[in-house]
């Protein structure tokens, strides 16, 4: 728990790994989740795709932010040769999507949005991963 924290933390998000980091940091906070379309402008590349994506996720909840709530967003993503390597769709691509991944250098980007009802802060973070399997 912060003590003389001035706002009441709200994660918007169905991740349970965010959720699970969230509460392992030791913070009080209130899960609020809504469908939102994850869909982004094809000329965006790297760490601009979670950034965008983390901000349009708040943009989401923005009318329904009270005063004295920071609302937690983020977006993570692969990006492996120039492109965005999305969810898969099924086993087939699963497979597919390992073995282009397997032996390879990858980046994986995480986008995050911190907002109140009047301000709004983003910034991103990079790792990158080597995968062998």
């Amino acid at each position: 728990m912060l003590y003389n924290f001035p706002y009441k933390i709200v994660l918007a998000s169905k991740s349970p790994r965010r959720q699970f980091l969230i509460k392992e940091l030791g913070l009080d906070f209130e899960l609020r989740t809504l469908d939102v379309d994850e869909s982004f402008p094809e000329t965006l590349i790297r760490e601009q795709i979670p950034l965008y994506l983390s901000e349009h996720k708040a943009s989401a909840f923005h009318k329904d932010l009270a005063e004295g709530e920071l609302l937690i967003t983020a977006d993570t993503i692969v990006w492996i040769n120039n492109k965005v390597m999305n969810k898969p769709a099924d086993r087939d691509e699963a497979i597919a999507m390992l073995t282009e991944l397997s032996g390879n250098k990858h980046e994986v980007f995480t986008g995050v949005c911190l907002m109140t009802k009047y301000k709004k802060v983003t910034f991103f973070d990079t790792t990158e991963v080597f995968l062998k399997i």
